[in-house]
């Protein structure tokens, strides 16, 4: 038989991805080029261990690829289509063939293994698996005795920003190199007999932040012998979210309160105050008394920083009517890229904006967003120190409409302890700070909504503001 594919070697996977029956694709060479998670399945191999390697690892035949093609098809009709197999193991076994050829100058080969691997589950147990499998909230591992991830749903992998053949047959520590075990989404001890019921985590990729309520046990045969491992998760950020933004509101309602009744009878006097304090300056001045003079400057930029005190508190409390405009992010940076830039040099911090010219439009308020991304920037500086690298970048948001601005610094990371608590009104690590920097960015950024998350792994931590875009 003959095969006719077309189209792009991602269409191609896309396809071969899709087939229930494991499959091969084998060049004119003999060489592996392409094979489904089925397959992978029921051989234990991991995807890169059979690309380009010889075809005779999967199917032990004693010849080439053409001379099994054309003993395939020159067997008489009575004659069974079997072909020999192999697992990673070296476990052997036959089973029913279909074997194609693509023609052309440089001909390929495509073999499907209809019994390989055969499930011998239930039919109620496969689609409970292809239910957890598939489940756009539900995530799922299964480790077996080594360690080793033999499967993984589509939530699980979208957790890890893996797809699923970059997980499937790999040992944890390959799948979390790089990243301490007290900060692994799933640790070595599961095998161990480490229980979980119901235990809240949270767990950070490159692009996103995750609230999860996990469970976690052992699997054991009839003998009660461990021979594997399960993490099953529910991934439960949006009811967190919802959460944390009703205590907000009612935490904002009552700073409402306090800030209507008393910020008149702050800046009342302090417009007294001011209002003398210039006059003494110009006198000092005049009369050349220089001292008195620098003493009535400090006084006067006290009294500025408690009036901007006072503005951000007030931003902070009262309701805002937003008005919205197409907004062009490239515009924006190209104007606040010069203050960002400066601020680095001064704390021997490199810059690097890879987006520039790329980002596309959004809805929202020219002079906000500049509020929010310069102070942004400025915290990743100042928690750098006096080395490291600011990096500005963008995403557009796979699960939703929105274009994601990733602002990463190189610092120490925020503390998993801190970091639910980074946005709460006056909550500050520096000595100087107001603690209301990042709830006005929260705010202004939600009332045109988007949305503000982090995410930190210790070594490093990323802002995403996520905007509406055209």
């Amino acid at each position: 038989m003959s095969l006719h594919l077309v189209g792009s070697s991602k269409r191609l996977q896309q396809f071969v991805q899709q087939l229930p029956t494991a499959i091969v694709l084998v060049d004119q060479a003999g060489c592996i080029v392409e094979v489904n998670e089925k397959l992978l399945r029921a051989t234990g191999y991991r995807y890169e261990d059979l690309m380009n390697k010889p075809f005779h690892l999967l199917l032990p035949y004693d010849g080439t690829i053409e001379q099994l093609y054309l003993d395939l098809m020159g067997r008489e009709a009575d004659q069974p289509l079997d072909v020999q197999w192999q697992d990673k193991q070296g476990r052997t076994g036959k089973t029913p063939a279909l074997m194609m050829m693509q023609p052309g100058e440089h001909p390929s080969y495509a073999v499907l293994l209809f019994d390989a691997g055969k499930e011998t589950e239930s039919v109620l147990s496969q689609r409970l698996i292809a239910k957890l499998t598939n489940d756009s909230s539900l995530g799922l591992f299964v480790l077996d005795e080594h360690g080793r991830i033999v499967e993984a749903s589509q939530m699980a992998c979208k957790l890890l920003g893996k797809n699923r053949l970059d997980v499937i047959n790999k040992h944890v520590d390959q799948v979390f190199a790089g990243i301490p075990e007290d900060h692994r989404l799933i640790r070595r001890e599961l095998l161990d007999g480490v229980k979980l019921y119901n235990m809240a985590t949270s767990w950070s990729n490159d692009n996103q932040r995750y609230e999860l309520i996990v469970d976690a046990n052992t699997l054991q045969d009839e003998c009660g012998k461990t021979v594997g491992a399960f993490f099953l998760f529910k991934d439960i950020t949006n009811l967190r979210s919802f959460e944390q933004k009703i205590e907000r509101n009612e935490r904002l309602a009552m700073i409402g309160q306090i800030a209507a009744g008393t910020a008149h009878e702050i800046r009342n006097p302090l417009t007294s105050i001011k209002g003398f304090l210039q006059m003494f300056l110009q006198s000092f001045s005049e009369n050349g008394m220089d001292r008195e003079r620098t003493y009535t400057e400090i006084m006067l930029t006290e009294i500025n920083r408690i009036n901007s005190l006072v503005s951000e508190f007030l931003l902070l409390s009262k309701p805002r009517d937003v008005q919205y405009a197409i907004v062009d992010l490239n515009t924006v940076f190209e104007e606040i890229m010069p203050i960002v830039e400066s601020q680095a040099l001064l704390y021997g911090i490199e810059v690097q904006f890879s987006s520039r010219g790329k980002m596309p439009l959004v809805v929202g308020d020219t002079e906000l967003l500049k509020q929010v991304f310069i102070n942004i920037c400025k915290n990743g500086i100042e928690a750098m120190g006096e080395q490291g690298t600011l990096s500005i970048s963008h995403h557009i948001d796979p699960d939703g409409d929105k274009v994601s601005i990733d602002i990463r610094d190189s610092g120490p990371g925020i503390p998993l302890y801190i970091i639910d608590k980074i946005f709460d009104p006056f909550f500050t690590t520096k000595e100087e700070g107001t603690g209301l920097g990042l709830s006005v960015c929260q705010k202004i950024i939600h009332d045109i909504g988007g949305q503000i998350r982090v995410s930190t792994k210790g070594y490093g931590t990323t802002f995403h503001i996520l905007l509406p875009y055209l």
